[in-house]
């Protein structure tokens, strides 16, 4: 009898097992065409059409959502899922081949896949090729895109047609130029170009970037294992730019148009120490970062700078009235510029004091009496013009609310107890300021 009791109860649990489950497919089916294809639309496309095989209501619903992206597929997969479409508007296409598991397609094959996508206005295009063959020359008129990633591609030759006129943002990652002049010329027919990332890790002799309505720019040049890109000479002309990154470049020379709009900079310099000239080098570099006065936030890093000659630093007046963060890794020589020159500094995060410089500071510049709220001092060793410097700043901040201090990691346990107690010991101009060790 309990065993009989035990199937049946069994048996019922089962039977509400299939049901809530029936339910829930019944629920997820029953929304509408355009909700279930916006779902769809976070998937590959390989996986969308497997969805085909859930029942009737689902055999075609992938065919109609207005996405291809294509994930290490062979040509067959790619090639059947544009055939079976349904629908006439392709948003976004991508074409992502793999490093691990790359699929062979011939220039004709993917001038035909760029073609169906752009009958059909795509509007967002992000292509990782591993090729150094030059993309379809169709692509580089498409009206309708919007949006377009290129990754490990060949890009356009130095001259012929370029007309981009919607294209918004343009991510390019590892591509590889016919020559520097290539550049120049895909963004002369980007007019309405915005938002531009470039990352090589090639050469370039001359890197001329140009956009009458670009706002953000982020340009690096960075090591694919075995080499580094480098770029001699550095030409920006973008008016209305307002944020800006440099990462990782060896410039002999940058020459930069007016950047008033400009609101926030990230600055990663390196200097390879065989500039031919470094008073020229040194100007270039100044000019450029007078060239920045107008950002509220600055993060400058010029620690493998170290060669920038003394008096083309000391010479510079020009005002950051508007910056009121700083995040600076750089000798003494530029934390002395700012602090004078930066009369609304709140917020300051140093990495780098060199070596100790006689009569520093003597006028205590206006952002440290009035303005400045929080400072961060980062591989504090505890050297004499170290602690001179963490002295003066706290003698002088009188709005002051916070010092953070951080040792390296090669500092002795005794040695940091040791400056604890002896910073904590220093007079401090303002009552609220606290001083925390990390």
């Amino acid at each position: 009898m309990a065993i009989a009791s035990e199937q049946h109860s069994g048996k019922r649990l089962k039977h509400s097992q299939q049901t809530t489950l029936s339910l829930s497919i019944d629920r997820l089916s029953d929304l509408p065409d355009s909700v279930l294809t916006h779902i769809l639309s976070f998937l590959p496309t390989k996986f969308s059409a497997r969805t085909s095989i859930l029942g009737q209501r689902w055999r075609h619903l992938w065919a109609y959502v207005p996405i291809l992206d294509f994930r290490q597929d062979n040509q067959e997969t790619i090639n059947s899922a544009m055939l079976l479409r349904k629908v006439q508007t392709t948003n976004f296409l991508r074409l992502y081949n793999s490093y691990y598991y790359p699929f062979e397609y011939s220039d004709r094959q993917l001038q035909t896949w760029v073609t169906f996508a752009m009958a059909r206005n795509v509007k967002r295009l992000d292509l990782f090729l591993l090729s150094i063959n030059p993309l379809p020359r169709c692509l580089l008129t498409c009206k309708t895109l919007v949006y377009m990633r290129l990754v490990a591609c060949g890009v356009n030759p130095s001259s012929g047609n370029v007309c981009l006129p919607s294209l918004k943002n343009l991510v390019l990652y590892c591509v590889y130029f016919e020559s520097d002049e290539s550049l120049q010329n895909l963004l002369s027919g980007c007019p309405a170009l915005e938002y531009l990332t470039i990352i090589l890790n090639r050469d370039m002799v001359y890197c001329n970037v140009s956009s009458p309505k670009m706002k953000r720019l982020r340009l690096e040049f960075v090591s694919n294992g075995t080499t580094c890109g480098r770029c001699d000479r550095l030409e920006i002309n973008a008016p209305v730019l307002k944020y800006l990154k440099i990462v990782n470049s060896f410039f002999e020379h940058i020459k930069c148009g007016v950047l008033n709009s400009l609101i926030e900079a990230d600055i990663n310099l390196v200097n390879d120490n065989n500039k031919p000239d470094y008073l020229l080098y040194s100007r270039s570099l100044m000019e450029f970062i007078d060239r920045l006065r107008n950002v509220k936030r600055l993060k400058l890093e010029l620690s493998y700078c170290p060669k920038i000659i003394d008096s083309v630093v000391y010479d510079r007046t020009t005002s950051f009235c508007n910056l009121t963060r700083l995040k600076l890794t750089a000798d003494i020589r530029f934390i002395s510029m700012f602090l004078k020159n930066a009369h609304n500094l709140e917020f300051i995060d140093l990495s780098e004091f060199g070596e100790e410089t006689e009569g520093w500071m003597e006028k205590v510049p206006t952002c440290v009496l009035s303005h400045v709220k929080i400072i961060k001092l980062v591989n504090i060793k505890g050297k004499k013009h170290e602690l001179g410097y963490i002295k003066y700043l706290l003698r002088n901040a009188k709005v002051l609310e916070r010092m953070e201090i951080s040792y390296p990691g090669s500092l002795a346990w005794e040695e940091k107890i040791h400056l604890l107690h002896e910073i904590s010991s220093f007079r401090r101009a303002s009552e609220k300021c606290e001083v925390a060790f990390e």
